[in-house]
C-alpha cells in the first residue's frame, strides 16, 4: 500500500478514534440545554457560624450594594450564601474532652441571623447549604496536630479557614492520607441532623447544596435527596478523595448543567470571582463572556474572606463586586439576575434541544473548546480551526428562566 493512501487512512482512524474515545463526552455537551440570555450569579461560600462581628458588618454591606442594581426584569443581583451551622464550643470540648458543637441557634449568632434575614428579605441573599459543620468532626479531634487542637478549644468561635485544607472536607475522613470513605449510616445521620437544623433556623429545608471543598460522593447526594436538596452545586466533576498530597481525588465526571444525578440536579461553577486573589471587574467579565458564549449560565466563587479582611481589603472587595455588576449589566442588557434553584428549575423543565441548529452548533463549539484532551487530539488531526471561537450573536430561542 502506497504512502499516499495510508496518509489518508491514518487521519481518518486519528479523527474516528477521538470522537469514539471522547463521544459521550461530546454528546454530553450537545444535549445541554441552552441559555437564551446571559444569566450571572454570585456564588459565596463559607458563611454562618464562626466570626459574627465581621461577618455581620459584610452581610449589611453587600446588601446595600446589592439592591442598588436591577436587570431588565427588575431583579437585584443574587448572591447566593453557603451556610456553615456550627463551629467547635471550645470551652465546653475542654470541659469535658470530647466534641462539643455551637450551632447559628445559639444566641451569640443572633445579629449574624439578622443580618441574612435582612439580605433574603430584599432578595438579594439565596440560602444554600454548605454543611452542618466545614469539616468532618472525629477527624478534627483525631489530629495530633496543636494548632488543629488548640483550634477545636478556642474561646470564640473560630474561622474554618485557618484550618490545613484537607481537614476543610467534610464527606470524607482525612484522619490520615489518603483519606478513606465515611460509612453509610454516617453520611445518612450527619445529612439529616444538618437539614433539619437548616429548617429550624430558616422556616424552609434547603434546596440546593455545596458539597465543601467539592469533596463528596454519591452516598451523600443521595442522602441529601432523601432529605428534600434538590440541587447539587459542582466543579464540573466529583471528586470522592483527599490523597496522599492532601489534593482532592477520586475524581469522576465531566458533570453538566442541568445533568440528573441521585435525585438531585447539577449546576456547574467552575469560574471564580476573589478579590483577595486580585481578581476584578475584568476577570468576572471574562467569565461572563465565556460563559455566555458556551450559552450557559455564569456562576461566579467567592468566599466570605474577601468582605470580612482588613478594611482596605474588603473595600476593594465590595468595589470591585460592584464594577462588575454595573460593566456587566452595560455589556449585556439582556442580562438576568436569579439563584441556584431557580436556574436549575429552568433546566428541569427544558428540552434536550432548545435552539436553532446554528446556535447551537455555535455554542457546542465553544463548550468543545474546554475539553483539552479532545482538543490536543483534534489539533493533531489538523482540526483545531473548526473549533476557532467566533462572535456569537444574542437572542435566539433557548432555556428561558423567567
Amino acid at each position: 500500500m502506497s504512502l499516499l493512501l495510508l496518509l489518508p487512512l491514518a487521519w481518518l482512524a486519528l479523527v474516528a478514534g477521538a470522537l469514539l474515545w471522547h463521544r459521550r463526552g461530546l454528546m454530553a455537551l450537545w444535549r445541554e440545554p441552552l441559555l437564551g440570555h446571559p444569566v450571572l450569579i454570585i456564588e459565596s461560600d463559607d458563611w454562618g457560624a464562626g466570626p459574627v462581628e465581621p461577618q455581620v458588618l459584610a452581610l449589611n454591606r453587600l446588601v446595600d450594594l446589592l439592591t442598588r442594581y436591577r436587570d431588565r426584569a427588575g431583579r437585584h443581583p443574587v448572591m447566593t450564601l453557603a451556610l456553615v451551622l456550627a463551629v467547635p464550643d471550645g470551652p465546653a470540648i475542654r470541659r469535658e474532652g470530647r466534641y462539643r458543637r455551637l450551632t447559628l441557634e445559639d444566641p451569640v449568632f443572633a445579629p449574624l441571623r439578622a443580618a441574612i434575614e435582612r439580605g433574603r428579605r430584599a432578595g438579594v441573599f439565596a440560602l444554600q447549604l454548605h454543611g452542618l459543620e466545614h469539616y468532618w468532626p472525629p477527624a478534627l479531634m483525631a489530629s495530633r496536630d496543636p494548632e488543629v487542637q488548640s483550634w477545636l478549644e478556642a474561646d470564640t468561635p473560630p474561622a474554618t479557614e485557618r484550618l490545613p485544607a484537607h481537614l476543610q472536607s467534610r464527606w470524607t475522613d482525612a484522619t490520615q492520607l489518603p483519606s478513606r470513605p465515611l460509612a453509610d449510616a454516617a453520611i445518612e445521620s450527619a445529612v439529616r441532623e444538618e437539614v433539619a437544623l437548616f429548617e429550624r433556623l430558616f422556616g424552609e429545608r434547603p434546596r440546593v447544596a455545596v458539597p465543601p471543598t467539592f469533596v463528596w460522593d454519591e452516598r451523600v447526594e443521595a442522602a441529601w435527596a432523601r432529605a428534600g436538596v434538590e440541587v447539587v452545586v459542582t466543579p464540573g466533576l466529583r471528586s470522592r478523595c483527599r490523597n496522599a498530597t492532601g489534593l482532592p481525588d477520586c475524581d469522576s465526571g465531566p458533570i453538566v448543567n442541568g445533568q440528573a444525578g441521585p435525585g438531585v440536579r447539577y449546576i456547574v461553577r467552575d469560574d471564580y470571582f476573589e478579590p483577595e486573589r486580585g481578581h476584578r471587574a475584568a476577570q468576572g467579565l471574562a467569565a461572563l463572556q465565556r460563559k455566555w458564549a458556551q450559552r450557559r449560565p455564569c456562576l461566579l466563587e467567592t468566599h466570605r474572606s474577601n468582605f470580612i479582611g482588613e478594611t482596605a481589603t474588603a473595600e476593594q472587595a465590595l468595589a470591585a463586586l460592584g464594577d462588575l455588576i454595573e460593566q456587566a449589566l452595560r455589556r449585556y442588557p439582556d442580562l438576568r439576575f436569579m439563584d441556584t434553584a431557580t436556574l436549575a428549575s429552568a433546566y428541569r423543565s427544558a428540552n434536550p434541544v432548545t435552539a436553532d441548529l446554528a446556535t447551537h452548533w455555535r455554542a457546542w463549539r465553544a463548550r468543545v473548546r474546554e475539553r483539552r484532551g479532545f482538543m490536543r487530539c483534534a489539533k493533531l488531526a489538523g482540526l483545531g480551526w473548526l473549533f476557532n471561537p467566533r462572535p456569537v450573536p444574542a437572542g435566539g430561542p433557548a432555556v428561558h428562566p423567567a
